[in-house]
């Protein structure tokens, strides 16, 4: 296993932080995008995308790159683009 996969396995749940899916309420270690079932249903070129840009430990630090932002917003935009239905409107 490469030291980035083995790195987010091994970061416990050190506070609260839910899927960054719209609604999903599941707790995930704060190294992890999301919940299983939510990572796996974004296309595998988004997945891959925040995977490369992710920099272990930008969760403590609260300093994720430019590049992170961008696709995890991406990310957010592709959600609500083909799952409008699971998008809070608030």
């Amino acid at each position: 296993m490469n030291t980035k996969a083995a790195y987010v396995l091994a970061q416990p749940q050190t506070r609260e932080h839910t899927c960054h899916w719209p609604g999903c309420a599941k707790q995930v270690p704060p190294a992890m995008w999301g919940c299983k079932k939510h990572w796996f249903r974004l296309p595998a070129e988004l997945r891959r995308s925040i995977w490369a840009n992710y920099r272990p430990g930008q969760e403590i630090d609260g300093k994720p790159s430019d590049a992170y932002l961008r696709v995890a917003h991406e990310a957010q935009e592709w959600i609500r683009e083909h799952y409008p239905e699971e998008v809070r409107h608030d």
